[in-house]
């Protein structure tokens, strides 16, 4: 099955604090992912990184083929994220909202 997603050794630190260390996993076509994991381990940080919103301090992440840090416009188009808390403003427009 074609690899949609794929990540290798990225790593993110926020000056000296390390924040994601050198996560590597692959996510193929037709698969359910879950990316759990205890408050503070780096699931949001490896999402923002993902989605272009963070640039890795070191390793690499593609989405369909397209790399997250040189491509992410490309890379964006074909990802969705559906956050744990809702951050829509009830007085926002639905595309202000976006």
């Amino acid at each position: 099955m074609e690899t949609v997603i794929r990540v290798s050794d990225l790593t993110k630190f926020y000056g000296e604090v390390l924040a994601v260390d050198h996560i590597s996993f692959e996510v193929r076509r037709g698969e359910i992912f879950g990316f759990l994991g205890p408050n503070g381990a780096g699931k949001t940080t490896t999402i923002r990184m993902l989605t272009g919103l963070s640039r890795p301090t070191e390793g690499s992440a593609t989405v369909l083929g397209y790399d997250v840090c040189t491509e992410v416009t490309q890379a964006k188009r074909h990802v969705g994220v559906v956050p744990e808390n809702s951050n829509l403003y009830d007085e926002f427009t639905v595309l202000d909202n976006l």
